[in-house]
């Protein structure tokens, strides 16, 4: 998070997805909580603007208990 929070211009946004659900085959997933990341981001002086929860977009994915995050911090 230090590393991305210097990256943004004062007036930026950032926003970033984080997907919940099992992990498909052949692809490395991280379990990383929404507050766990706004934790993080506020230590490195973000603001968080908007958090959406939402089910996937597929039905597959839903089936399987997929889910999405949507944060965005100032």
């Amino acid at each position: 998070m230090p590393r991305i929070a210097s990256l943004l211009h004062k007036d930026g946004l950032l926003i970033m997805s984080l997907r919940h659900g099992p992990v498909p085959a052949g692809r490395r997933m991280f379990d990383v909580t929404p507050d766990e990341t706004i934790q993080l981001a506020s230590e490195q002086g973000l603001t968080p603007v908007r958090e959406l929860r939402t089910s996937s977009a597929q039905q597959v994915n839903r089936d399987n208990g997929v889910t999405w995050t949507r944060l965005v911090f100032r």
